[in-house]
């Protein structure tokens, strides 16, 4: 295993990862839950191919809030290696860093056609890599086409196929063109039938006509026990899977950043509100308590509104960045319970209404009651809360997993609200996940709640 202290500070989850894609030959499938290191691994990986064949390369597709969140910060943590950002910078045509970083939707452009040449007979990670789950989308159409040439190729995921079974068919095409079936249609005929309501559509040919009006019927494709049995034996030899349960030195508690990119019209409304404050900062003394309020706004903003003088809502125009995300990361969490933490009522009112099976805890929830014990029942999927209102007192250990969609200055209230679900009574390791905006003043305030940071630098970062 190779460079830049490879060796250190691996869990023992993550060395058996890599020997298992080692013995595969560099290629397979790390299919981790959330927070056990499929990047570090990932990046041992490359770093042991690297030391045969110095001029290997590795480009990673990723979604574009793990680009600097999870891979920059990986890369400049446990290796010496370079990297280039090709969401933040245009397409090299010969890559002199070591890793290429891109986002799949930037696969699909034509201006960057020439990434499937840069890719050829080096190494190749998709990482959340049911991003190509569904096999007739634009984004999975592109990484087929390019599926014979990269020399080690390697999927990650922490749910691979959180809706069915069917979902595997262009992940696997994409790492071993051929082991479930030539074509999508080839092997959702030899896996799957139709069926409703416990009756099989008779015919395992149908028209398109015919086939039409039974999905509109409601018959869907479904896969008896015998048949996944016998799909999962063709793919389980190129799997390494890992659950936080089974990994038992893992740490208790597990952080994790994504970064969240705010669409063109939130940097314009941003900018244009940190203008104005640093021109009334530089024009006048103002008193503390009126420079953070004015600060606020700026979170307002990386959320996707915006209070008037009135006290009235003014929702932004592609605005909802952060809430993409978040339903992203649910969707790689899976079924489990949720807790989300946020800063505003707004939030919470949205998020309420975005999720079903939600319950919440702030100021206006009118049964407090229904909503504490609904979700340690299991009555609720996600509990969404502000930090003032359910950061003390509760005991929520049914749940493992936080999502902080926005923070405040507070140490005390981050450290109390983590402490809801880590307490005595907890079997599991406990993940914490940090939507915070890309350049913008929430990279400042996470740094001062976790005490690497103070409010007066933060005033003159914005000054600068």
């Amino acid at each position: 295993m190779g460079g830049d202290g490879g060796e250190m500070n691996l869990y023992n989850h993550q060395r058996d990862g890599i020997d298992f894609i080692i013995r595969n030959g560099g290629s397979g499938a790390l299919f981790w839950e959330m927070g056990l290191g499929k990047t570090r691994a990932a990046l041992e990986i490359y770093k042991h191919y690297r030391l045969y064949q110095p001029e290997l390369r590795l480009f990673v597709i990723c979604p574009i809030s793990l680009i600097e969140g999870a891979w920059g910060e990986d890369i400049r943590k446990f290796s010496s290696l370079t990297y280039c950002n090709a969401h933040d910078e245009p397409l090299p045509l010969i890559l002199k860093e070591d890793i290429l970083l891109i986002n799949y939707e930037a696969i699909t452009l034509k201006r960057n056609a020439n990434i499937i040449n840069l890719m050829r007979d080096n190494m190749v990670v998709l990482d959340e890599s049911s991003k190509c789950k569904n096999a007739q989308t634009k984004i999975t159409k592109a990484l087929l086409s390019m599926r014979n040439l990269p020399k080690f190729k390697l999927i990650m995921s922490g749910t691979p196929a959180p809706n069915s079974p069917m979902e595997y068919y262009a992940q696997m095409e994409w790492l071993r063109p051929g082991i479930l079936h030539k074509s999508f249609y080839g092997f959702r005929n030899t896996y799957f039938h139709l069926q409703r309501g416990g009756q099989i559509m008779n015919g395992s040919v149908v028209t398109r006509r015919a086939l039409f009006d039974a999905m509109r019927t409601g018959f869907k494709y479904v896969i008896t026990p015998q048949n996944l049995k016998r799909m999962m034996v063709k793919i389980d030899p190129l799997i390494s899977r890992a659950r936080k349960e089974d990994c038992l030195d893992l740490p208790s508690k597990v952080d994790e950043i994504r970064q969240v990119t705010l669409s063109a019209q939130q940097m314009k409304h941003y900018r244009e509100m940190k203008n104005c404050l640093i021109t009334e900062i530089r024009g006048q003394q103002i008193v503390a308590q009126v420079i953070l309020a004015k600060m606020l706004k700026l979170q307002e903003i990386v959320s996707g509104f915006c209070f008037d003088s009135s006290g009235n809502i003014l929702e932004i125009k592609d605005g909802n960045s952060k809430y993409n995300e978040l339903l992203e990361i649910l969707d790689e969490i899976g079924d489990k319970q949720v807790i989300i933490w946020c800063r505003f009522k707004y939030e919470i009112q949205r998020l309420l209404k975005l999720l079903p099976n939600s319950c919440s805890l702030y100021s206006e929830t009118k049964d407090r009651e229904d909503s504490i014990s609904g979700f340690k029942q299991g009555k609720y999927k996600y509990f969404i809360a502000n930090t003032h209102s359910g950061g003390h007192g509760l005991t929520l250990i049914n749940c493992s997993y936080m999502i902080y969609f926005s923070i405040d200055y507070s140490w005390e209230g981050m450290a109390q609200s983590r402490d809801r679900n880590h307490r005595i009574g907890q079997t599991e390791k406990c993940t914490y996940i940090y939507l915070i905006g890309k350049d913008t003043i929430e990279e400042d305030i996470f740094k001062i709640v976790k005490g690497k940071g103070k409010i007066n630098e933060l005033i003159e970062n914005l000054l600068k």
